[in-house]
């Protein structure tokens, strides 16, 4: 793929794709729904979600905030530099019991260790 001319003024997809060599995906790929789901969870309500830095990982999540269809988690043991984003629907969050029911385990977040050589 090439690297793009600086366009000036109005953007145009049809001589993006061109210039760049780049197939536009068709809008049968998009699966999202005309109504966005809606959003009954509240701010402090736990839940299980996969470890956006390990995805093999579930650990518990609170929820820390809301926009919309998203829902802002934070890994309980993590701080809010790891706060992270996900729609009400997605198939990474679960109801808590959800890992144990089905024979998975809990884990906790993935912790960054900074080691500081003197």
């Amino acid at each position: 793929m090439r690297k793009p001319v600086p366009q000036k003024g109005h953007f145009s997809w049809e001589k993006y794709l061109k210039e760049t060599g780049a197939i536009a995906a068709p809008a049968s790929c998009f699966k999202q729904s005309d109504t966005p789901p809606v959003n009954e969870f509240k701010a402090g309500m736990k839940l299980e979600a996969q470890d956006p830095r390990n995805t093999t990982s579930t650990c518990i999540a609170t929820v820390v905030g809301l926009t919309g269809s998203r829902l802002r988690l934070r890994l309980d043991g993590s701080d809010n530099k790891n706060d992270f984003w996900r729609l009400v629907d997605s198939s990474e969050i679960q109801p808590i019991g959800n890992c144990e029911k089905n024979g998975g385990m809990l884990q906790p977040p993935l912790v960054l260790i900074h080691v500081f050589v003197v």
